[in-house]
């Protein structure tokens, strides 16, 4: 039979695990934000798993339960910080990434797999005037010209092309030329507009990235006259 002071001693150890246990719970769902909440449930779980077991006579089907819950709190960590963190993404696809400020890293992944690339020839039209538009696209280029209402503006690229198509649901409002040609990349309108209205969070962020976008051309572009003129 074990000596008293030692059961009290064994007993108030493992109270104290119990007890960092719950602290460490608590604390996670008292934070806001999920990445944290999930590290400190993930060491309360521990700690609960460490006091069923290092019991004088274990609880085994306590520590695998604890074990099985941070399991799946560790893969749920994993997931978040891939959505937050652009750890596996390609040099390229980082690249590409930049020119969406307004996405996270793991709303740009499944973006990306919607994406056809495409090699656009010098004089390339991508968009004409008064016609419909089924994709939105992204050029790669030094340069694209933007002609509307018989008046041309050059436009710095990379830039995006049939956003306000994309956005009204109406025909171009204009038409898009790449005049020394690039790399296009190219997402249907309709795959995408069905992604936006399941996710409203990834919606916000596009809605956000089409402001930007079309902020910057209204702050830079010029008829190519006065573009020209010394």
């Amino acid at each position: 039979m074990p000596d008293l002071t030692e059961s009290l001693t064994m007993s108030g150890g493992s109270l104290v695990i119990l007890l960092f246990g719950l602290v460490f719970k608590f604390s996670g769902f008292a934070v806001r934000d999920e990445l944290l909440l999930r590290v400190l449930v993930v060491m309360g779980f521990i700690c609960d798993a460490a006091y069923y077991f290092f019991r004088p006579e274990p609880i085994l089907p306590s520590v695998l339960s604890n074990i099985a819950l941070l399991s799946v709190n560790i893969v749920l960590i994993a997931a978040i910080l891939l959505e937050r963190t652009t750890w596996r993404m390609s040099s390229a696809d980082r690249e590409v990434f930049v020119l969406f400020p307004t996405l996270t890293p793991g709303q740009f992944r499944r973006l990306r797999k919607m994406m056809t690339t495409e090699q656009a020839e010098p004089g390339r039209v991508l968009t004409e005037e008064g016609k419909g538009v089924d994709e939105l696209m992204l050029a790669f280029t030094s340069e694209i010209t933007v002609e509307k209402a018989g008046e041309k503006f050059p436009i710095a690229g990379p830039a995006f092309v049939g956003e306000i198509a994309f956005l009204t649901g109406e025909t171009s409002s204009a038409t898009v030329t790449l005049p020394h040609g690039g790399t296009v990349l190219r997402v249907e309108s309709v795959a995408l507009k069905r992604r936006m209205v399941r996710n409203p969070g990834f919606n916000n962020a596009m809605v956000a990235l089409f402001g930007r976008e079309l902020a910057r051309k209204v702050a830079y572009s010029v008829p190519m006259e006065r573009a020209a003129a010394p």
